[in-house]
């Protein structure tokens, strides 16, 4: 598939869904697989031939790719990229041949939900990363945050507003979190009151960005047009105890 072949959509005979996500892989493809069955839509997301994270309803990570995996005959359409989380760290023959263990396992027990669901691991270089290597705390709330599919990207900074670690590659965002905290507190001496305590901010592509000032770093999370802040923020509260930037 060659760059004019961007944006195309269709069907290959004969190969199916797993083998064209390899044949991406082998070109070394940056780009978004959308694939299509009974009215349905799932997503696939490549970087450079790695596969880093999958889409499908409220599914992300391996729990889309199980569910998208299982369709017969799909259509299919290759898109531009899209700068994403990622929630593989596996190859991605690991990851399909795990697809179809899961499968049979599910066959031969007769129904579809004995298999326990699989946390999102955490990218081994994010763990490896100074200023989280040796903080379990720090790779605790990494791993609760890349585990909660509302979750676009992460963003977590030092008090002082330098960042520790991000999922994104748009390095503008960073100092732009450090700036609202800043002018959050700016308003609070001037009003003579407490907080902020979290801060939203609507972006014009309809996501949002949660803005989380807290005594050991910053929090900052982009998330999906659909996100509720209250659920999101009751699903990182538990990783949040002990949050440490040192």
């Amino acid at each position: 598939m060659g760059q004019n072949e961007q944006n195309t959509s269709g069907q290959i005979g004969g190969v199916s869904l797993a083998s064209f996500l390899q044949i991406l892989e082998q070109e070394r493809k940056s780009c978004i697989l959308s694939v299509h069955f009974d009215g349905q839509t799932g997503n696939f997301y490549f970087d450079d031939g790695e596969l880093i994270d999958a889409e499908y309803g409220e599914e992300v990570g391996l729990e889309a790719v199980y569910a998208l995996l299982h369709w017969k005959n799909p259509s299919f359409r290759v898109n531009e990229p899209e700068d994403r989380i990622r929630r593989f760290t596996q190859p991605l023959a690991h990851i399909l041949l795990n697809a179809a263990t899961r499968q049979d396992e599910e066959n031969d027990a007769g129904e579809e939900n004995t298999t326990s669901r699989t946390e999102a691991p955490v990218d081994h270089a994010i763990l490896q990363a100074p200023g989280v290597k040796n903080n379990p705390a720090l790779q605790r709330l990494i791993a609760t945050i890349v585990s909660i599919a509302e979750v676009k990207h992460y963003y977590l900074l030092s008090r002082q507003g330098k960042v520790i670690v991000q999922s994104s590659k748009n390095t503008k965002i960073p100092d732009f979190i450090t700036y609202c905290v800043v002018s959050g507190i700016q308003m609070r001496k001037a009003l003579e009151v407490k907080g902020p305590h979290r801060i939203q901010i609507l972006l014009e592509n309809g996501e949002m960005l949660l803005i989380q000032p807290g005594a050991g770093m910053i929090i900052g999370l982009q998330l999906a047009t659909s996100a509720s802040v209250p659920e999101v923020t009751a699903k990182l509260r538990p990783a949040l105890s002990g949050q440490s930037a040192s």
